[in-house]
């Protein structure tokens, strides 16, 4: 045997080493990832597909339905603020879109998204924010990496406006505004200095992240709507 030979690739073989049952499952997610649906929005039929899983929506037919009101760099901007991550479809699964007329033939690519997630975005457009229902006493455990990083609790029963005093440090209790407290640091033994990001001085929702290991469903969910307050206001034409 030579060198060659002895040395193959493993990842050859690595077709023949699935299981029937691996095989199977694997087709059957191929086959759900291509099958299209549609869910209901405030009367609106939006067309989803499964992704890893999960039901997507199709952000581009949100833009141009329930949210045509509003400009592209305003979705954009509202979407990055509440921190909802676009997944990108394949180019088959584009192509189905296309064929429903929920994407323009000249699409070469669409943006997918939960239907929390396209709520979410819709209701921080078209209605005003209240405040979750959270006793009087709780506090959200949160911490930023901006400078050298921080930690603190924020209060939302103190959360009344966009500039309200609702997070207290953890470290020497000064109680600050969201959009001040991501500039507000402590270098401790284990800091890493991170270069606040300048363009986005004032969006502190892209920074401010809750402090659990593994929150629950209703925490982040509760966390999701706080962030969603006072966060440009609403605009009807």
């Amino acid at each position: 045997m030579n060198k060659d030979e002895s040395e193959s690739p493993t990842y050859a073989h690595n077709s023949c080493d699935l299981s029937d049952h691996e095989q199977q499952e694997r087709s059957k997610l191929q086959a759900q990832s291509n099958e299209i649906s549609s869910v209901l929005l405030r009367g609106e039929a939006i067309v989803s597909l499964v992704i890893d899983g999960k039901e997507r929506l199709c952000l581009a037919q949100i833009s141009n339905t329930l949210l045509k009101n509003f400009s592209y760099n305003e979705i954009h901007n509202r979407r990055v603020a509440l921190g909802i991550t676009c997944v990108q479809c394949t180019p088959v699964q584009l192509e189905i879109l296309r064929r429903h007329g929920a994407m323009p033939i000249s699409s070469r690519r669409c943006g997918m998204i939960t239907k929390r997630e396209a709520e979410r975005l819709i209701t921080s457009f078209l209605e005003e924010h209240s405040p979750p229902r959270l006793p009087e006493t709780f506090a959200f455990q949160v911490y930023h990496t901006c400078g050298w990083g921080c930690k603190g609790c924020f209060m939302p029963s103190r959360y009344n406006s966009s500039r309200a005093k609702c997070i207290k440090c953890s470290y020497c209790n000064l109680i600050l505004s969201p959009n001040k407290f991501i500039f507000h640091f402590h270098r401790m033994p284990n800091s890493k200095y991170h270069h606040p990001d300048a363009a986005n001085f004032n969006s502190w929702r892209r920074h401010l992240f809750l402090d659990y290991e593994s929150p629950n469903e209703d925490l982040s969910h509760a966390w999701e709507d706080v962030k969603a307050m006072f966060n440009g206001g609403s605009r009807k034409k």
